[in-house]
């Protein structure tokens, strides 16, 4: 729940009700009864329907609330809820207080059987990763384990068999068993992840899997996108379109940065085939016809759609773009009409900031863990900019002109924007459109990622034909009173040289479907046409201009000095070591308290104690140092003959056991130190010198 509510902005209020409910389960576990307390949960469930329901914003019916549930237990994240602030603070009490209300009667497995069902909840959900469940079944195991271990104690039933090291380690032999369980829950999994049989698949621990690219999810209309590592991009043929012009053909956007990914929330709506609106500035009618090559189940086109016409039916998504009904098939085509905006750069820059609430609400959004140096660095860069439309063209610029192209990145590990910035010298698209819209939304500029094709290659006067490495993403940043305009911060040479690459070695390798009877010849040239009136955007520049200079960054990347006079790294620190998560670094924990137990217990501990205490020895004095040179000694005859019996003499135990005379040596330096009186270093160095030998040739 804290993750969701992160990502949509602060989480003071969750954080408050967490506390009330876990102190009012705190004071009532004392003087209430356990049937009261689920009485009490149940209202608490049933308040926190009535809150959400009646705080939307629309009034759904309830056979629309019944869907949204179903879609959710059966696999639509959360976050796709446009006000999952409102759900999670709505819900979050009950569960909360019924599991800490019940672990402190001790009522363990009612405790666990609360968390449990919120757990799978978010399982169901696809909001509760692989580490976060394992997390919370360890926890599971835990609180079953020892609480049992705990009501055993306080009943006296049964007495836990325990030893004296035992006791003086303060951890009996049970609970140890629970660690070992702990580790074993943890660590099987782990291993069983390995093996080649099971990677990859839905037994798999491990998030070995690639989540969706930016092509499949083009194709398959996901709702979310998980920014990758390294991809690759397919050269086959997925549509080929007739236009008046060369634009990029939008699919969808995604308003919700989590930190990791996109999801677009909201739901689509049924499209009667009637004229949409276009863009609240001036625009132009295009019109144009698209043919699948491919299966797909996505309808691009240009922004901003306003009518479709084909065979497949077609819904209108929350973002203002169409989406088929049913996926297309190979052979199916479809006529799309677009309103393209047409606004000067003058035109933006007037444009202002008096953004509607819904935009605000929607665009805006970013993590409340987004490092505040992504904020920091945008400020000093955009200094010089008059306006958001100025911000932007900087941004834009600042990250073309700073971070290279490449298809092989690793993944980060936290915020991709933040890493991308700071840690990242390249990255493809995604990282580049990710990054520009975190940097607009933190100057307050409602910007959002969008996802497409690039025109493709142009075989005759009207005609493109798009593969699946023209699949693209870019910016979209919204203007008063004009719409949202494209912004592209991906270097566009690098970008059309990489696909270049990837078609040639594809035709080299004679993978199918890669070209059409148009495609594979020579470049189509175009007839020179008239200029059409200004645009704010085209399909070969990332913009029609340039503006202000970004402010130059100190060396190092630092920031200048604020007006307190001290110099800001905003840098940070670029670490090249991959810190685990705090789950992670949780679960490990456990694993390695469950090993040591583990170890404690089949004696390897001691083992490993003896093998190092028997080859390295401390000086700490000479009295002292001779005393345990010969312990070591005796341990190994111990270990090799036998052991020294109670009452039997050393030297009659050296003979008993034909000890060599370096043994013999030994024993009478520390005869001599016991009895005599006689002890110095160069006795001390002497009898460690041999023991040294001794137990290295052992």
């Amino acid at each position: 729940m804290y993750h969701l509510i992160d990502v949509v902005g602060s989480p003071t209020l969750f954080l408050v009700l967490v506390a009330l409910a876990l102190l009012c389960a705190t004071l009532l576990a004392r003087v209430l009864r356990p049937g009261f307390a689920i009485v009490i949960g149940v209202a608490l469930f049933g308040a926190g329907i009535a809150w959400y329901v009646t705080n939307l914003s629309t009034d759904p019916e309830l056979a629309a609330l019944v869907r949204d549930t179903v879609a959710l237990v059966t696999g639509r994240s959360l976050l796709q809820i446009a006000n999952v602030r409102l759900w999670v603070l709505s819900f979050a009490p009950a569960p909360v207080f019924l599991t800490w209300y019940f672990a402190l009667r001790r009522w363990y497995v009612t405790a666990t059987v609360s968390a449990g069902t919120t757990l799978a909840f978010f399982v169901l959900t696809t909001d509760a990763g692989l580490v976060t469940t394992l997390l919370g079944v360890v926890g599971a195991v835990a609180t079953l384990g020892f609480g049992n271990l705990d009501v055993i104690d306080r009943t006296a039933e049964t007495v836990v068999e325990s030893d004296d090291s035992d006791s003086a380690d303060g951890i009996d032999a049970s609970r140890r068993a629970v660690l070992e369980q702990l580790a074993a829950v943890i660590i099987v999994p782990s291993i069983a992840s390995t093996i080649p049989s099971v990677a990859g698949s839905s037994l798999s621990f491990t998030d070995d899997t690639d989540g969706p690219t930016i092509e499949t999810s083009l194709i398959n209309a996901d709702e979310t996108l998980s920014v990758q590592g390294d991809i690759s991009l397919t050269p086959t043929v997925r549509f080929t379109v007739e236009s008046d012009e060369p634009r990029y053909w939008r699919v969808a956007a995604y308003d919700r940065y989590t930190g990791d990914g996109w999801v677009r929330t909201g739901s689509n709506r049924s499209y009667g085939g009637g004229r949409l609106s276009g863009p609240a500035g001036d625009s132009r009618t295009l019109r144009q016809s698209f043919e699948a090559e491919s299966a797909v189940a996505t309808v691009p086109g240009a922004w901003k759609p306003v009518r479709y016409r084909g065979d497949p039916g077609f819904e209108v998504t929350a973002h203002g773009g169409f989406q088929p009904s049913a996926g297309l098939s190979a052979g199916d085509s479809y006529e799309v009409t677009s309103e393209v905006l047409v606004a000067t750069p003058q035109q933006l820059r007037e444009a202002g900031t008096d953004y509607p609430d819904q935009v605000r609400e929607r665009y805006l959004q970013l993590p409340d863990s987004t490092p505040e140096r992504v904020g920091e660095r945008t400020a000093t860069l955009t200094a010089n900019a008059e306006n958001p439309y100025e911000t932007a063209l900087v941004v834009e610029q600042w990250l073309s002109n700073n971070r290279e192209y490449s298809l092989e990145v690793d993944q980060p590990d936290r915020d991709v924007a933040d890493t991308f910035l700071f840690e990242m010298d390249r990255g493809y698209c995604v990282y580049f459109a990710t990054t520009m819209v975190v940097m607009l939304r933190t100057r307050g500029i409602p910007a959002r990622l969008t996802v497409g094709y690039t025109p493709g290659e142009r075989v005759d006067e009207e005609r493109w034909v798009v593969r699946g490495l023209n699949s693209h993403a870019w910016v979209e940043a919204y203007f008063p009173e004009q719409g949202w305009v494209r912004f592209d911060p991906t270097p566009s040479g690098p970008r059309e040289q990489a696909e270049q690459s990837q078609l040639q070695d594809a035709r080299g390798a004679s993978v199918p479907n890669v070209d059409t009877g148009q495609t594979g010849g020579e470049e189509f040239s175009p007839t020179p046409t008239p200029t059409p009136p200004p645009l704010t955007e085209t399909p070969q520049n990332n913009t029609t201009e340039t503006g202000p200079t970004p402010t130059p960054l100190q060396p190092g990347g630092r920031t200048p000095s604020g007006p307190s006079g001290i110099t800001t790294d905003s840098g940070g620190f670029a670490s090249d070591i991959d810190l685990p998560s705090r789950e992670e670094t949780t679960l490990g924990l456990v694993a390695l308290l469950g090993v040591a137990a583990g170890a404690r217990r089949s004696g390897l501990s001691e083992r490993l104690y003896r093998a190092v205490w028997v080859r390295y020895q401390r000086r700490v004095d000479p009295e002292t140092d001779i005393e345990r040179a010969f312990q070591r000694v005796l341990y190994v005859l111990g270990r090799e003959e036998r052991p020294r019996r109670d009452g039997e003499t050393v030297r009659a135990y050296l003979d008993a056991v034909d000890a060599d005379p370096r043994i013999r040596r030994l024993a009478r330096l520390r005869e001599r130190t016991r009895y005599g009186g006689v002890v110095d270093e160069t006795i001390a160095d002497e009898a460690v010198e041999l023991a040294d030998e001794v137990v290295s040739e052992r």
